[in-house]
């Protein structure tokens, strides 16, 4: 999960990513927050520090959605 995480975040540092690979990332972390917020509905995750981590995936992906929507106007 943190190495998906940290993809995103280079894709977003970089000032001419491929839109494909915006895609896959976008993705991905849909993948993860779906995963984070099944452990928290089965308990195996705290709510509180899972909620901070789908927080975070969530604006993550919205950033690579509107990098996305730029590259491809």
């Amino acid at each position: 999960m943190i190495m998906t995480i940290q993809r995103g975040k280079d894709l977003l540092n970089q000032s001419n990513p491929k839109a494909s690979d915006l895609t896959k990332s976008i993705a991905a972390l849909n993948q993860e927050k779906k995963y984070v917020e099944n452990c928290i509905e089965l308990g195996f995750r705290e709510k509180s520090s899972g909620q901070a981590v789908v927080s975070e995936i969530a604006e993550l992906i919205t950033q690579l959605e509107e990098k996305l929507k730029c590259l491809t106007n």
